[in-house]
């Protein structure tokens, strides 16, 4: 469930049960009955949507616009990278497709991309072209200090 519809569910709840209880004692303050539902319900909701995390309809477009904004933090690492991988422009993909991995982005098969990689930063060179390319360029950063300067 929502955690937006636990805090009303509760809320609704818990002003439902205290006006009752106002009204039983005659006690007259709404603040202090708002006040007491809003702590309460405040309280009562972090514990609830902690023990039942909700799944968010919406969590996988969230990841896929976070790799794109991590993505576009190294668009010039990742030029540097297609134009090792594919030195050709015209076959180069689209900037839409950055948010993946080399192997996601290009056509070619992986023994070709490793082996331009591997002429480019050396035979060492060990790094897996299957993850995102943030991430590769992470890595590649924490091998290669002067990288890409």
């Amino acid at each position: 469930m929502h955690p937006v519809l636990v805090y009303s569910i509760i809320f609704i709840a818990i002003t439902i049960g205290l006006l009752f209880g106002f009204e039983r004692y005659q006690l007259g303050s709404i603040y202090l009955l708002l006040l007491i539902s809003s702590i309460s319900t405040f309280l009562l909701g972090k514990f609830i949507t902690r023990l039942f995390p909700s799944e968010d309809p919406m969590m996988e477009e969230i990841q896929k616009e976070q790799k794109r904004v991590y993505a576009n933090q190294y668009t010039r690492e990742i030029r540097i990278l297609f134009n090792i991988v594919q030195p050709d422009p015209k076959l180069q993909p689209t900037p839409k497709r950055i948010a993946g991995s080399l192997e996601d982005c290009f056509e070619l098969d992986a023994e070709t991309m490793r082996t331009r990689l591997k002429h480019y930063f050396g035979d060492s060179f060990n790094v897996s072209t299957t993850q995102p390319l943030a991430e590769m360029i992470e890595e590649i950063k924490s091998i290669r200090k002067d990288w890409p300067n």
